[in-house]
């Protein structure tokens, strides 16, 4: 089976997920053992964090519920996937933004997360950073020569700098797809078109592991 294709010029206009509502989950995969005597056994099944959108919860108008049902259209259903920003986590900044080396002069780009107290981090890979605003640093000075590869988040930087004096700004995307083949609607209000309200059911899109 070959691995899900996430369309990179298919984005979810943030004015639809505000009219749509969103509701999300953030999933990990543990596998959880409990001995006679009581003591618990977790083992870590996956190495990050994959993210869960609920979305079409809130009544639309039927061009703001078209937006969505035509990304279902072009995106075959969930069988390919497409972009979307989290309204909670859509941004790095200097002080979070992080690059690991690849090799040579490539490096993928990275966030950081902390917990308030704890010197405990954790690095998340980000895949598909949003050009119009990105802006890379080493030691603080701006990185004027560079590509940015924003279907991969992967940078290109000729000078070769230390990957610990790396840092970066900008926004990025989820990769998602819709998690089923169905999408339910309800129709909430009828009456003539510019009356009529809509609302989804059951509209699910799971972050795409890149």
């Amino acid at each position: 089976m070959a691995a899900l294709t996430v369309y990179a010029d298919i984005i979810l206009p943030n004015s639809i997920i505000a009219a749509a509502g969103l509701q999300g989950r953030n999933q990990r995969s543990n596998t959880r053992r409990q001995s006679k005597s009581g003591f618990q056994n977790i083992n870590a099944d996956w190495s990050r964090t994959l993210r869960q959108y609920d979305l079409g919860f809130i009544p639309m108008r039927p061009d703001q519920w078209a937006t969505i049902e035509g990304v279902f259209e072009e995106t075959e259903g969930g069988a390919y996937g497409f972009l979307v920003e989290d309204p909670k986590d859509c941004s790095a900044t200097v002080s979070t933004g992080r690059a690991a080396l690849i090799s040579g002069t490539t490096y993928q780009l990275q966030k950081l997360y902390t917990s308030a107290g704890s010197t405990r981090t954790n690095l998340r890979t980000i895949t598909r950073p949003r050009a119009s605003d990105f802006a890379i640093f080493t030691s603080g000075t701006p990185i004027v020569t560079f590509t940015l590869d924003p279907v991969t988040g992967i940078v290109t930087i000729p000078a070769a700098p230390s990957a610990a004096t790396l840092t970066w700004s900008g926004g990025f995307y989820v990769p998602v797809h819709f998690a089923t083949d169905d999408m339910d609607w309800d129709l909430l209000a009828g009456g003539p078109a510019d009356a009529r309200l809509i609302a989804g059911r059951s509209v699910t899109l799971q972050e795409v592991r890149e």
